[in-house]
């Protein structure tokens, strides 16, 4: 029965994230949030947000021995709530970026692998999240809205509302940006959600009709190929046998001249890869499953390595098939790249 839960959870959750922004309101509602806008390094203004209304509570000065924190419902004090600490544009380091497309799916790993190299600071001592702001399809690039504090910075505030009784914060927001900014991603996993069962049972049922439709209707259509057939073979039966043993000959052979023409040798391709990658790289591990390629290996700049095997005529759809990670003993990058060959150029 876990087992069970646990994959409903998930295939739950994976049905929810594919649904457009506009219809997950309908099936998922976000737990109220008490939210603290900290205007400035003293003074904080506080508010409630439930159902989409948010009410303004006060201000409060941290610091402040006498202040004290009474904005939540009494109604809602003994069930689940938010804590969000809403910093202000001027408070936050924010900057613009360019990534290869292949980053985009990962787009936060790949800016905390990268951090030290961006800002000041690394992963391990800064708040900081990251979203796909463009995508150039045509230069291949994504363009990345990133906003980054210090944690330090943040402690000094967390203090300061624990003295307020603010025990815990769940969210650290940025006002004024179109994405929803959390940088305190790594928590993200734990905000809860209240489900609506109702729309989401009227969607299972919907999806459900709409599989079971069409494979009904495609049992009918071979039941009746069945039929026709069977009466086609009581007729001609000679003729079908010898047509078909002709069809499956010349199939066999055109699939022989196919594979003549077309099955990349996999010497070659190594020697096509050991022209295009550059000195500071080295491969690992090679396979090569008809035209698709995997290559392993290590790299000092491995995200460097999709534009120059894209140049090349021999290699196309090149990209990243994980996320690129370092190797703490000599510093470089790993990488596991999948490419499609382009038979006609490997000669």
């Amino acid at each position: 029965m876990p087992n069970i839960q646990s994959f409903l959870r998930w295939w739950g959750e994976g049905l929810y994230q594919s649904l457009p922004d506009a219809v997950r309101k309908w099936f998922r509602s976000d737990l109220p949030r008490l939210i603290l806008h900290l205007r400035d390094s003293q003074h904080v203004d506080v508010a409630w947000l439930q159902d989409g209304k948010q009410q303004t509570c006060g201000e409060l000065v941290l610091g402040d021995a006498v202040a004290s924190l009474d904005c939540v419902p009494a109604a809602q004090r003994h069930k689940p709530y938010h804590v969000e600490l809403r910093l202000g544009a001027s408070q936050v380091l924010h900057m613009q970026r360019h990534f290869p497309e292949a980053a985009k799916e990962n787009l936060r790993q790949v800016v905390g692998y990268q951090l030290d190299r961006l800002t000041p600071f690394t992963a391990d001592n800064a708040y900081f999240d990251a979203h796909p702001l463009q995508h150039d399809k045509q230069r291949k690039e994504v363009l990345a809205d990133i906003h980054v504090i210090p944690r330090h910075s943040v402690t000094q505030w967390l203090r300061q509302l624990e003295g307020l009784g603010v025990s815990k914060v769940d969210v650290i927001s940025v006002a004024d940006t179109t994405n929803r900014v959390n940088l305190m991603h790594d928590q993200q996993a734990a905000l809860n959600t209240g489900w609506s069962k109702i729309p989401l049972y009227a969607f299972l049922i919907t999806l459900a009709l709409s599989l079971l439709a069409p494979l009904a209707y495609k049992y009918r259509r071979v039941t009746q190929i069945d039929v026709a057939l069977s009466e086609l073979r009581q007729t001609s039966a000679g003729q079908l046998e010898i047509r078909d043993k002709l069809m499956a000959a010349e199939d066999a052979l055109k699939f022989l001249e196919e594979k003549r023409k077309t099955s990349p040798i996999a010497l070659d391709v190594v020697e096509k890869l050991s022209a295009e990658i550059p000195g500071h790289t080295w491969l690992e591990r090679l396979s090569l499953d008809g035209k698709q390629l995997e290559i392993r290996g290590e790299s000092g700049k491995a995200l460097t390595l999709i534009d120059l095997l894209e140049e090349s005529d021999e290699f196309s759809n090149v990209r990243f098939k994980s996320p690129v990670t370092r190797n703490k003993d000599n510093g470089n990058d790993r990488f596991h790249i999948e490419a499609t060959l382009e038979v006609a150029h490997v000669e």
